[in-house]
């Protein structure tokens, strides 16, 4: 059973009650054509419960690896993991920490789900038992903190986001009053039983993440949507409908209603899935009209090239960026960047520049590009740049409406 694979002491593991199954695990994982991702069942929608609030925001810690970590809670136990915009899952590692945390026998259990070997940009986890257990965050009512749109035509209402800003007709919007913005206030869990996540037998980092990204950690991964061969995300098994991390205030935002409004424009672009390319999950991907690299515009240094299509995947768990490993070494991200820039159509067809550079990025911001490989079959065609923290710190804040395809920078409240 997991209960007796889990660790119950600080310092302990359960990877010698898994060595044996372990081994047989990784290596007919690592003899499938799908090494990094195995088919899975279908999987189930669980409601949530413990809480009628429609959003809620959560501390986020800057930990020194540079990327933001978010405390919350596996059956009675408070864990940790790295907020990544890039992955679909939440993990744990098998030996207990003080970082991380040191789950229980009475946390989780077997979910019947095979055991797979996860591979991300910058980390591999070895092999990953799937378990249930019961999940919650802890955090601050936020349903009330923003502007409430009414439809005339329905008596029933929307949050369309909690930041606060003012959208379409002003004259049918309802206005928090004193006492419901001190309600607001509240404490408040979004909690989420039987919800399936990895527990992994190791965590390694590969070339160039001590600096490049989180190395070796546990994620809380907030992509929501997935090809069908691959494991069950956290987000598809919630209602949680959008998420935005506000780095002015270091707090995540959970909402089951869009953040975005609907008649909202600037900044905000579309997304791009590129499933249909062969990538596993819908990154949270925008197409680039244009790459500067260090004052300069990229072109193919093969000028009877074709320009492949350039794509930038908004990733919180990396610092600087990744950038696949043909663009890396055909553009001057192989010598060394001071800045970069990718120009990006937002939806009121204004173009937008995504980017940093050593001037501004400062203090908490590292501004560093690594190669990357992206073993995605059908994407020979195309360039892609995960582009990390430093990319959004200059805005303040970003928003993700998963299942309406949207993101939006800017700072919440603004």
């Amino acid at each position: 059973s997991v209960a007796s694979a889990l660790a119950t002491r600080p310092g302990a593991s359960f990877a010698d009650a898994l060595a044996v199954d372990a081994s047989d695990a990784l290596g007919a994982q690592l003899q499938s054509a799908r090494a990094t991702r195995v088919s899975s069942a279908a999987s189930s929608s669980f409601a949530s419960t413990g809480s009628s609030a429609r959003a809620i925001t959560i501390p986020m810690r800057l930990d020194r690896a540079g990327t933001y970590v978010v405390e919350y809670r596996i059956g009675n136990t408070t864990v940790r993991g790295v907020l990544d915009t890039g992955s679909p899952f939440i993990t744990m590692e098998s030996k207990c920490g003080e970082v991380w945390g040191c789950l229980t026998e009475e946390d989780a259990r077997r979910s019947g789900l095979e055991d797979t070997y996860e591979i991300y940009g910058l980390q591999e986890d070895g092999v990953t038992r799937w378990v249930l257990g019961d999940v919650a965050f802890d955090g601050k009512d936020a349903s009330r903190k923003g502007l409430v749109a009414r439809d005339d035509d329905d008596e029933t209402q929307r949050t369309y986001r909690v930041d606060g800003r003012e959208v379409g007709d002003a004259a049918n919007l309802a206005v928090p009053s004193a006492a419901e913005e001190s309600a607001a206030e509240a404490s408040v869990a979004f909690a989420f039983p039987e919800l399936s996540f990895g527990v992994t037998s190791q965590t390694v980092g590969r070339a160039g993440s001590a600096a490049g990204g989180v190395g070796s950690a546990p994620f809380v991964g907030l992509v929501k949507q997935r090809a069908d061969w691959i494991r069950p995300t956290f987000l598809e098994q919630t209602d949680v409908s959008s998420f935005a991390l506000d780095f002015d205030k270091d707090e995540l935002i959970l909402s089951r209603d869009a953040l975005i409004a609907k008649d909202e424009k600037k900044n905000v672009f579309p997304l791009v899935d590129l499933r249909p390319l062969g990538a596993p999950v819908f990154h949270y991907a925008v197409t680039v009209d244009e790459l500067w690299i260090n004052g300069g515009k990229y072109r193919p240094r093969d000028r009877t090239q074709k320009p492949k299509p350039i794509y930038a995947v908004f990733d919180s768990g990396v610092t600087g960026c990744l950038v696949s490993r043909d663009l890396f070494y055909d553009s001057d991200f192989e010598y060394g960047i001071f800045e970069c820039h990718a120009r990006i159509k937002a939806e009121d067809g204004e173009s937008v520049s995504v980017g940093t550079s050593l001037r501004t990025c400062t203090g908490r911001c590292l501004l560093l590009a690594l190669p990357v490989d992206v073993p995605w079959t059908g994407f020979e065609d195309a360039h892609v740049v995960f582009l990390g923290l430093a990319f959004m710190y200059a805005d303040g804040g970003v928003a993700v409406d998963a299942d309406d395809g949207r993101l939006r920078l800017g700072a919440m409240g603004v």
